[in-house]
């Protein structure tokens, strides 16, 4: 390349007078550069006829090697291979470190600039869409949000995060997205949506079902591996400096394959700790191929240290383990953890310790794994830690970071750069904020903000943190107008983690456009986070640096006044949320104070979605609540009592009911205390604790006797039999339905009727009293029809569907299955549709059409598991061994029928405990291990006398016959038989002709009975 071409593009048409010898000096620089990172051999600088040519192989040019991997990634998708072609579409994005020429402002680097971030654009839009089609949806949405984010008008970014909400679930997020971006063409561009967004936005409000991903066939899901879990933080983009530290960090990561390593970061608070930890695991990912997990610890933030318990149930679900399934103890469950983790590489950063005693239970076992703690104490006393002091950077790194924020262009003036981080105390934080707050004064010279700097004072020297730092909150914060710094000081009075502008609304109580323009200049000030698009949070400095300056300037009555306005706004907007989604619950009236002035309009399924996307801040409102505003604290438990049980937030709910309950019983409002005690006993039933449930819900029944509320009565008894039925007391159950059906009829509440003659089928039907069970749920749908309850109707077609399966009348339960299944259509129902995928599939799996039952029954389980439904699981699990059993796949067979034993066992389920056992029996059975079998069969024989279950006490017989038979006792199986056969005979079911059979075959009776 010409020396003149090299100099116009360097400095454009203004080139200093030495430019040719400043032009010589950055070459040779740049061949030292060259020489000690890939050597000479490999790249050299020539100079000849005021030119200069560079020598070096291709491969050592990142973006020869981006656009190599580009074209392969396109060839490739051509061809179908969609997986390999997202591969090298990664591999080519890696390459990219920063933006591309940066510290070139000239007319040229401009240009190519644009240029090469278009094909790194293009590049990424094609992999996000080969990523939708492979159905990575979910691990899609956070890169997809920082998209739209910084273009908010680029349709096609858009459409793909619409279309990766609306798949995994959250269609109210994914019309606010078109909302948003049909209100910013408008206003931004004065256009109108494209064709294709706006087809596309009709598509998800009538949910086509086109737009789902194409599952596998059930072989190659079975191949598949899931992708490794990752809830490690995103990388700093253009991380700066800390290159021995990053290097030290590196190297302590090293393990000599014995112990397990761990890395203590230390030092103040903002002194960038979390921001290495985090670029450290993301340099390091290759290594740790089963995956990364991030923890917030909270050791010195607004919110009450993470307990381990807490920490570890995070870990545990992150895992694929289901809240239900936790075990209960922080011992169990770190114990749960080191064996989930034996023999995986993973990496751990937990960020934020308070002490070495928070850490210990978190710690994985395997010396395959690694650790990485963030923390301002040294923790000394954690054993077998490696620690790693980090100190403000030197003066050239500080000077770095501010240059890489505010902008290479504008920063000429080094001296003043130096003066400025210095009176940052070089802190990065600090400095941050002010590279931040330059940067968005255009007309400023860098001495400015010496001056201003400068002038600065320390406001809060009591705080925990440098007197630079603090000096830099204060000029941030007196730089803002008073609506934006009242806005602050009152955000940070937020219960949660972090909120959205309704909920910031609701704090100030301001109009929300003002709030809206408030929360921007916070942004752009760098006081808040954005870190989800829409929700907003601080740094735990900036918060405690916001919450000391409210105590100086706010009085503690309006300071109490915003929290009320707050619980106010989550209690209101629950309930609204509450009542969409759960639209039959008996309900207390929320009568706040004060309604919040701007709320979410909320409709249809949105209340569900919006219950999950707030559940961290509900829940920490809710013990906001309990510690001082009982008038609250009686309400959320109440209101969220429900999405406790969909969450499977055992703890809190235990937690939060006890604090409501207390506060009841003192208080002279009987039905209230009823309401609450009876809400409880639903929560302690579906844990599992099934006696407390009982007490609770005694104690509900006879306040409500003696109020004489025959509604609040019927409900208790529904409560009390469910108890009992799942403890194994059938008859008991059976007498609490009989008496809660005679209530609910005598008031005249047709739901509270239909929901226990559904439970009376299910007890029958356990027994194997079909008729009887399908005249129960021939009656429920009656009154579904009657009170036009379409998903009631859905629940009754499908259990008289089932009844018919179970009677081996399976054509006319194909019919009965279809007959819900145009309802599901119509009305749509996650847990609807889940329970009749699995009968369907139990249909299938009569018909020996093996794959087409495996595909029901792993799309049933699939949603069990994620509306956290342990019982239907555990039916779900038994149905799907039976399927691989029938099949001939045995290993497999017994892989479901074990699980579903745990899960049962469990929650207290002794009917599908029962059930679970004969199915391991069976299959023991099948493959010669009669000894395991009989005494699997035993097992099963003795719960099913304990729940008074005959027609499961004739199978367990039934099957110990089986086993008798096999080790050449026929005597012996031929008493088993009998009395198989007489039960089967009493209840009439179809499983008599097939003992009849058996005894036939048997050879003559023996004259000695061995009286069993």
């Amino acid at each position: 390349m010409a020396v003149d071409t090299l100099i116009e593009r360097v400095w454009d048409d203004r080139p200093p007078p030495s430019a040719v010898e400043s032009l010589r000096g950055y070459v040779s620089r740049l061949r030292t550069r060259l020489r000690s990172s890939v050597g000479e051999d490999r790249a050299r600088v020539d100079h000849a006829a005021r030119a200069y040519r560079l020598h070096v192989d291709p491969d050592h040019v990142d973006l020869q090697r981006f656009r190599r991997l580009s074209v392969r990634a396109r060839t490739l998708s051509r061809s179908a291979e969609n997986e390999r072609a997202v591969e090298l579409m990664h591999e080519a994005e890696a390459l990219w470190r920063d933006e591309p020429l940066a510290e070139f402002p000239g007319q040229w680097a401009t240009s190519l600039r644009g240029r090469l971030n278009e094909e790194l654009r293009s590049l990424r839009e094609n992999r996000i869409r080969l990523e939708l089609g492979l159905g990575r949806h979910a691990d899609l949405i956070g890169e997809l949000q920082e998209l739209a984010a910084r273009r908010p008008v680029a349709q096609s970014v858009v459409a793909d995060l619409m279309l990766a909400l609306h798949r995994c679930g959250r269609d109210a997020d994914a019309l606010a997205e078109y909302q948003r971006a049909r209100r910013r063409l408008s206003d931004e561009l004065g256009l109108d949506p494209s064709r294709e967004l706006l087809t596309l936005h009709q598509r998800i409000l009538r949910r086509d079902p086109a737009l789902r991903v194409p599952e596998p066939p059930i072989a190659d899901r079975a191949g598949q591996r899931s992708p490794p879990p990752d809830t490690m933080l995103r990388d700093i983009r253009g991380f700066t400096g800390r290159r021995v530290e990053l290097r030290v960090l590196m190297a302590e990561n090293e393990t000599d394959g014995t112990a397990l390593p761990v890395t203590v970061v230390h030092g103040m608070a903002g002194v960038g700790k979390t921001t290495l930890a985090v670029h450290a695991a993301h340099l390091l990912s290759q290594r740790y191929p089963d995956g990364r997990f991030y923890v917030h610890l909270h050791g010195h933030s607004q919110q009450p240290p993470c307990e381990p318990g807490e920490a570890l149930a995070t870990l545990l679900t992150a895992t694929g383990v289901r809240a239900e399934d936790l075990p209960r103890t922080v011992d169990e469950r770190a114990a749960s953890w080191r064996k989930r983790m034996a023999h995986l590489r993973v990496l751990l950063v937990l960020d934020d310790a308070k002490d070495a005693a928070q850490i210990r239970p978190l710690l994985p076992g395997a010396p395959t794994c690694s650790v990485f703690v963030t923390s301002r104490h040294r923790l000394g006393d954690l054993e077998g830690a490696r620690s790693i002091s980090l100190d403000v950077p030197g003066a050239a790194e500080a000077a770095a970071l501010f240059a890489n924020i505010a902008g290479a262009a504008r920063v000429s003036d080094r001296a003043a750069v130096r003066e400025v981080v210095d009176l940052c105390g070089r802190h990065p934080l600090a400095i941050q904020l002010m590279a931040n707050s330059f940067r968005h004064r255009e007309s400023w010279e860098v001495s400015d903000l010496v001056d201003q700097l400068a002038q600065a004072t320390d406001p809060l020297g009591e705080m925990d943190a440098p007197p630079s730092i603090l000096a830099t909150f204060d000029l941030s914060y007196t730089e803002l107008g008073e609506p934006e710094r009242r806005l602050f000081r009152f955000l940070a009075l937020h219960p949660g983690p972090d909120f959205t502008l309704h909920a910031a609304a609701a704090l100030v109580d301001a109009d929300i456009v003002r709030v809206r323009r408030g929360l921007d200049e916070l942004l752009d000030c760098h006081l808040l986070d954005e870190h989800v698009r829409h929700r907003y949070r601080f740094h735990d400095l900036v918060r405690e640096f916001a919450v000391r300056v409210g105590r100086r300037e706010d009085t503690q009555a309006s300071r109490n006044e915003a929290v009320r306005r707050v619980l106010d706004y989550y209690l209101v907007v629950s309930d609204r949320a509450d009542r969409l989604a759960h639209p039959q619950r008996r309900r207390l009236d929320v009568v706040p104070r004060r309604p919040p002035r701007f709320a979410p309009s909320l409709q249809g399924d949105e209340g569900g979605a919006w219950l999950d996307m707030e559940r961290p801040n509900l829940i920490a409102a809710a013990r906001t609540a309990a510690a001082g505003s009982p008038e609250h604290a009686c309400l959320f438990p109440h209101v969220l009592g429900q999405s406790f049980i969909t969450w499977g937030a055992w703890d809190a709910a235990a937690e939060l009911h006890g604090v409501a309950l207390a506060i009841r019983l003192e208080g002279c409002d009987s039905r209230a205390t009823a309401q609450t005690l009876v809400e409880h006993a639903a929560a302690l039933f579906n844990q599992g604790s099934h006696e407390e449930a009982l007490s609770h819900a005694a104690r509900a029944r006879d306040l409500w006797r003696e109020e004489g509320d025959g509604w609040g009565q019927g409900e208790a008894l529904l409560v009390e039999g469910r108890a009992h039925l799942f403890s194994g007391r059938r008859t008991a159950a059976l007498r609490c339905f009989a008496l809660a059906l005679a209530l609910h009829q005598e008031v005249g509440n047709r739901h509270g009727e239909a929901e226990t003659l559904n439970m009376q089928g299910v007890a029958l039907g356990q027994a194997g009293e079909y008729d009887r069970a399908a005249q129960r749920f021939q009656a429920m749908l009656a009154i579904q029809r009657e009170t036009a309850d379409r998903h009631g109707q859905v629940k009754a077609l499908n259990n008289i569907g089932e009844i018919h399966r179970l009677q081996r009348r399976y054509e006319e339960a194909r019919v009965w299955f279809e007959r819900s299944l145009a309802l599901v259509r119509s009305i749509g129902g996650r847990r609807e549709l889940a329970n009749l995928y699995s009968n369907l599939g139990n249909v299938c799996r009569a018909a020996h059409e093996t794959d087409r039952a495996l595909s029901y029954l792993h799309k049933a389980l699939d949603i069990y598991r994620a509306s956290r439904d342990p019982r239907c699981e555990a039916d779900c699990l038994i149905d799907m061994g039976r399927a691989f059993g029938d099949a001939g796949h045995s290993r497999e067979a017994l892989t479901y029928f074990v699980e579903a034993e745990g899960v049962a066992g469990r929650i207290g389920d002794r009917y599908g405990l029962h059930m679970a056992q004969l199915g391991t029996a069976a299959v023991q059975g099948a493959t010669g291990a009669h000894d395991a079998a009989r005494e699997k069969y035993q097992q099963a024989l003795l719960v099913a006398r304990e729940i008074d279950v005959p027609l499961g006490e004739a199978q367990a017989l039934d099957g110990i016959a089986r086993t008798a038979l096999a080790t050449s006792d026929p005597e012996a199986a031929r008493g088993w038989w009998e009395r198989a056969l007489a039960i089967y005979e009493r209840l009439g079911v179809t499983e008599a002709e097939a003992v009849r059979s058996m005894l036939a075959r048997l050879p003559g009776p023996s004259p000695e009975r061995d009286g069993r």
